[in-house]
């Protein structure tokens, strides 16, 4: 359902509010001494699992991440309600990784869709909105 109060937040916004993210959890991982680069040892896995974490607790628990929060853009349910545990875990786990699996295209659908949804806000029946 459209509503006509809500202001999508586009592709470029949100990447934005993405690179933010990125910048604070690798401050977080460097003061944490985890800086590795090599794919699927325990250190790489404890970095996944803060970043995912991350991702999860916030976007539960205010519908932002810190990114998010800066740029003021939120998640909420296409009804314009609070995006709850349930959609926020999907969106973020299978969600986003069927967004990255073919070249990123469910990331970048957000710049071409009416509603601004990238295939993780589709599966999870959520928008981004501006709050700003």
């Amino acid at each position: 359902m459209e509503h006509e109060s809500m202001r999508y937040a586009g592709f470029w916004i949100r990447f934005l509010a993405a690179l933010i993210d990125a910048i604070v959890l690798m401050a977080v991982m460097y003061i944490l001494g985890l800086t590795s680069s090599e794919t699927f040892s325990v250190e790489w896995n404890i970095e996944n699992l803060i970043g995912l974490a991350y991702y999860i607790i916030l976007t539960g628990l205010y519908g932002q991440t810190l990114g998010k929060m800066i740029i003021g853009v939120k998640v909420v349910r296409t009804d314009g309600s609070a995006a709850g545990w349930g959609a926020v875990v999907l969106r973020e786990t299978i969600g986003k990784i069927l967004s990255a699996i073919v070249f990123f295209l469910g990331f970048i659908w957000a710049g071409f869709d009416k509603q601004k949804q990238a295939w993780h806000d589709k599966i999870a029946s959520t928008y981004v909105v501006k709050t700003k």
